[in-house]
């Protein structure tokens, strides 16, 4: 894989580290807002990649029966694993983040494309976690 590609686990690095970079620490991922707006996050960075010679090797979409995405829940999941996140107790319905903006940075300039491409994808995120 050359340095240009992305896999889903780079794109939910960025992600968590852009929502670092703009001072989100908690994102509840209760119901299907979560989903989608990580869904509309990767639409948007997607848009951009292509012109930043970035080459996502995935593409994600929304369960159309529950809304959710199992891509992104196993993302999630690599990322509790790489102790980018932790789901609180008791429900696991709370996505706090265990990176600092300082971190972020360290996260982001080591993924393909500019860091810039991950933050955007966080403001996409929250503006449209926001609006659900």
């Amino acid at each position: 894989m050359s340095k240009t590609d992305l896999t889903l686990d780079d794109f939910m690095t960025g992600l968590i580290a852009g929502l670092a970079e703009l001072d989100i620490q908690v994102v509840s991922i209760r119901g299907n807002s979560f989903y989608r707006a990580v869904i509309e996050a990767f639409n948007a960075f997607e848009a951009k990649a292509l012109e930043a010679h970035v080459r996502p090797r995935f593409w994600l979409t929304l369960n159309r029966v529950y809304g959710d995405s199992p891509d992104v829940r196993d993302a999630l999941t690599r990322a509790v694993q790489r102790d980018l996140v932790s789901l609180d107790n008791p429900e696991y319905q709370d996505m706090r983040l265990k990176i600092s903006a300082h971190e972020a940075d360290m996260y982001l300039d080591h993924l393909p494309g500019s860091p810039d491409l991950y933050v955007d994808a966080a403001r996409a995120f929250r503006s449209t976690y926001a609006a659900a």
